[in-house]
């Protein structure tokens, strides 16, 4: 079992002037590792994280639409069109128009998408896994949980809902 000892884990309060431990910077740098270790798979198939995201995220509801899409990959609504109109180049995904709004976009996988997804989902699922690695399972469940609690604190955990939320 890993030493969880480390000189870096205060055994209080971090003060503010220790950037080292101030958990924003600490989320930071655990965010570019983890984007890092995911893009080794995802750049073979000339995909970012992001689009990577993006894709699962449509595999996952058919018919979302971009701004549940946004929400859902946590980009804001340009950057969110920028890799849309990508991955619809690519002929990765089609988009549609909404019945009820011709101004909203659903978005859907081709075949051509699926495959690429089918491909890189186990390679993002072993990244993803190596980021954990260092804590025993039980500690990679609950700090998961402890980051959805945190998320869900600051309104940022996005609903698993459908189209048109």
């Amino acid at each position: 079992m890993p030493d969880h000892s480390s000189p870096h884990v205060p055994d209080d309060e971090p003060s503010v002037e220790d950037l080292g431990m101030a958990p924003a910077l600490c989320a930071r740098r655990l965010y570019q590792l983890g984007a890092a270790m995911v893009a080794v798979h995802t750049l073979q198939a000339r995909l970012s994280p992001v689009q990577f995201a993006a894709l699962q995220a449509v595999h996952n509801q058919p018919g979302l639409d971009q701004r549940a899409l946004a929400g859902l990959i946590a980009q804001d609504a340009p950057t969110t069109t920028a890799v849309v109109d990508k991955l619809a180049e690519r002929g990765l995904l089609v988009k549609g128009l909404a019945p009820a709004d011709s101004r909203t976009r659903l978005l859907s996988l081709t075949e051509a998408g699926r495959e690429v997804l089918v491909k890189l989902q186990p390679q993002v699922r072993k990244a993803q896994a190596a980021l954990l690695r260092p804590l025993p399972r039980a500690e990679q469940l609950q700090f998961m949980r402890m980051l959805v609690t945190l998320l869900e604190a600051h309104g940022k955990m996005p609903s698993s809902g459908g189209a048109g939320e």
